[in-house]
């Protein structure tokens, strides 16, 4: 990678997301001269079913290995930021690398918390009554998607959204979901690995991840913060949620004295 000179952002998307989730975000960021990486997760690029063939048994840690690659590249340690599903890879990543700082938005569990919340129950378990669904992809659902990611989101946005969403892999949601079972331990975070500063920021009204598992995220970190955006849905990286998180982000990154060239 070029040298910039100014400080790195990586942002980790999640569950059926597409190149350009993060566009609005990545726009945010470098208007104040960050410098964004916002690559997709592996084969999140693919037309929907042609990543269906490929991605249903990719791993939490195949997810995790491609960010760790990336940012052994960078000259400077990075801020990464993690969304849903990447807020768990996120962690997974910081775990493994020198980072500047951490910022998760409404993080998907990890390994051993609490996740049998009856409204994510509701959302997952078309999914999970599959035979053997570790060896097939996830796709998304136009009526589960608005109710469990986008309840208080405009339609027509989430009608645009949902239109570009890509498949999932069916063994990462079981190496979150059904850890104890899970012989290689990929949702497994070691907190004490990740020394710098964490911020967390959910919706309270987020229905796919459940606000409780933001804030014991958030508390197993020494040097952390937690937020809770009340009247706010799960999508934080678009529309009104990403102007409420930016507002959050901010003064959280100058309290820690990040800016564009530190």
């Amino acid at each position: 990678m070029s040298a910039s000179g100014k400080q790195p952002v990586v942002l980790v998307a999640g569950t059926f997301c597409y190149p350009e989730a993060w566009d609005a975000m990545k726009a945010e960021l470098e208007q104040r001269g960050f410098d964004v990486y916002a690559p997709p997760l592996r084969y999140h690029d693919l037309p929907i079913l042609e990543g269906s063939r490929k991605m249903a048994e990719v791993s939490l840690t195949d997810y995790a290995d491609d960010f760790v690659e990336l940012i052994e590249t960078l000259e400077k340690p990075p801020i990464i930021i993690g969304w849903s599903m990447g807020g768990l890879i996120a962690q997974l990543v910081a775990q493994r690398v020198e980072h500047a700082g951490l910022v998760l938005l409404s993080p998907a569990p990890a390994a051993s918390m609490f996740a049998m919340y009856p409204s994510m129950l509701r959302i997952f378990q078309h999914h999970f009554a599959r035979w053997a669904f570790w060896r097939k992809p996830l796709i998304p659902e136009w009526e589960t998607f608005v109710w469990g990611t986008g309840h208080l989101t405009p339609k027509p946005l989430m009608a645009e959204i949902f239109d570009q969403l890509k498949a999932e892999s069916g063994r990462a949601y079981f190496e979150m979901s059904m850890w104890f079972l899970d012989k290689t331990k990929a949702s497994k975070v070691y907190p004490e690995r990740i020394k710098g500063p964490v911020l967390v920021i959910a919706g309270e009204s987020d229905r796919i991840v459940r606000t409780p598992i933001s804030r014991r995220t958030a508390a197993r970190y020494t040097n952390s913060e937690f937020i809770g955006l009340v009247n706010m849905d799960h999508m934080l990286v678009v529309g009104e949620g990403l102007q409420r998180v930016m507002g959050k982000l901010d003064p959280w990154l100058a309290a820690h004295g990040f800016n564009a060239e530190s």
